[in-house]
């Protein structure tokens, strides 16, 4: 299996005058296969409804977490506390 150097997509087998190409279904770069055995790609067409696949998955729970009230005014005062350091520097300077 060979991954596209442009774009990192698998690349797929086509045959094109005999010879099998590794072709970038995204980007369409190509390059013909240097290996001397026939059988390291194989070309598979399926065709029918067996093929089709349905996918599903599974986002979030739907759970949400809040912070507690103490928290967020914990954060407000350590902001106000490193701000008003800063604007202090920055008058003195």
């Amino acid at each position: 299996m060979r991954f596209c150097p442009k774009c990192g997509t698998m690349l797929e087998p086509v045959k094109r005058n005999k010879k099998t190409i590794l072709r970038c279904p995204r980007c369409g770069y190509e390059e013909v296969v240097k290996s001397t055995k026939s059988s390291e790609y194989k070309l598979v067409v399926k065709s029918g409804k067996e093929n089709k696949v349905k996918t599903t998955s599974l986002v979030s729970e739907g759970k949400v977490t809040s912070r507690k009230k103490e928290e967020i005014e914990q954060e407000k005062e350590e902001f106000y506390e490193v701000f008003l350091d800063l604007m202090s520097e920055e008058e003195g300077s």
